[in-house]
């Protein structure tokens, strides 16, 4: 599609208008979070950033058998890459395929739904739908390289209470969704508060949100690649 719809507009519209207002999106510059998410049992602490133009760090730490893990995804705005933190940090290595387009392309808080994260989508109404036995409309949003997501919004109330797009679980590829079921006011602006986890329709875990703060300062080197500080080698060559 070339440009977004006008039943589009008015759903994104109101959404806006009842998490708080176009405004306070528009100041909402930044968010920083901290919380557990629980997958398969497993239960990780995160530390989450995500900014208005689109960068994201994720943050996970845990700990297995006694021994504390931590490893940190992030995407620049062009790159998504991963490091080991612990046991040991290793080199970070860049992220790609269907892996990266969706860590940088789903957020858990800030949506594409004011610029200049919506000037990378074009908008489709697709019909009514469901959530949870509640009616919803459903819209596409097309972004870079035809990327694909999709947004419901609750026929009554106008939010936005699932959202998601193709990812990878367990080295397949699948419909990955997040379904806010608690919402919290950040700044004025409403957020989601828990997030439950969906792949193909069925539940697999749950984000839950204890702290979400609002507008930090932020270094934007952090969301760069770190450079590899390893001396390199090099044979002496004998004449």
């Amino acid at each position: 599609p070339q440009l977004t719809d006008i039943t589009s507009k008015r759903l994104i519209k109101n959404c806006l208008a009842v998490s708080g207002g176009k405004q306070a999106y528009i100041d909402l510059v930044n968010v920083t979070a901290t919380g557990k998410i629980t997958e398969a049992g497993q239960v990780k602490s995160f530390h989450l950033i995500e900014t208005q133009d689109g960068r994201r760090q994720l943050t996970y730490s845990w700990k297995h058998l006694g021994r504390s893990y931590k490893v940190r995804y992030s995407f620049d705005g062009v790159q998504s890459w991963q490091q080991e933190l612990l046991p040991k940090e290793n080199l970070a290595k860049p992220v790609t395929g269907r892996k990266a387009q969706h860590f940088a392309r789903q957020h858990w808080l800030i949506q594409p739904f004011i610029v200049p994260m919506m000037a990378d989508y074009v908008f489709q109404y697709q019909g009514e739908s469901r959530v949870s036995g509640r009616p919803a409309y459903l819209i596409t949003g097309f972004g870079k390289q035809n990327e694909q997501s999709w947004f419901y919004f609750d026929k009554e109330r106008s939010l936005l209470t699932r959202w998601g797009g193709k990812g990878i679980i367990a080295g397949t590829e699948e419909y990955m969704d997040y379904q806010a079921t608690h919402f919290a006011v950040v700044s004025g602006v409403l957020l989601p508060k828990q997030i439950d986890l969906l792949a193909e329709n069925s539940k697999f875990g749950t984000i839950t949100f204890d702290t979400i703060t609002a507008n930090q300062k932020i270094d934007a080197k952090i969301f760069y690649m770190p450079v590899s500080t390893v001396p390199t080698l090099r044979q002496k060559i004998v004449r």
